[in-house]
């Protein structure tokens, strides 16, 4: 319910605070989309440390999509991109680095897509 309200709103970047402790909440199944409305419409530095919480969890609370890590890395990846802050690009070099193999090459691939 909170979150219709919030895209009802019409105005996402005032819940960016709310959509951030959304976005690493296991207890709803909208991950994706507020990843994508953070990206699109409120693209904040105050998300980065949340994507770093996400990508420190093994996605384990993401479980429910049945996607591999690549295509769920590819979320965050974009809303770094997004946000294009040195703190979210850093994360990404950080995370270039992943063990995981799907999260390392979706950082590494849009990192090639940063302007710096």
């Amino acid at each position: 319910m909170t979150l219709i309200l919030i895209w009802l709103s019409g105005d996402i970047s005032k819940y960016v605070d709310i959509l951030n402790e959304l976005l690493i909440n296991p207890n709803h199944r909208s991950h994706q989309q507020i990843a994508k409305n953070l990206q699109d419409d409120a693209p904040s530095p105050t998300t980065v440390p949340f994507v770093r919480k996400a990508l420190e969890s093994n996605f384990d609370y993401l479980k429910y999509t049945c996607s591999d890590s690549d295509a769920i890395a590819k979320w965050f990846s974009w809303l770094l991109y997004s946000i294009g802050t040195t703190e979210a690009i850093d994360l990404m070099k950080e995370y270039s680095n992943s063990s995981d193999e799907g999260i390392r090459n979706e950082m590494l691939y849009r990192l090639k897509k940063v302007h710096v």
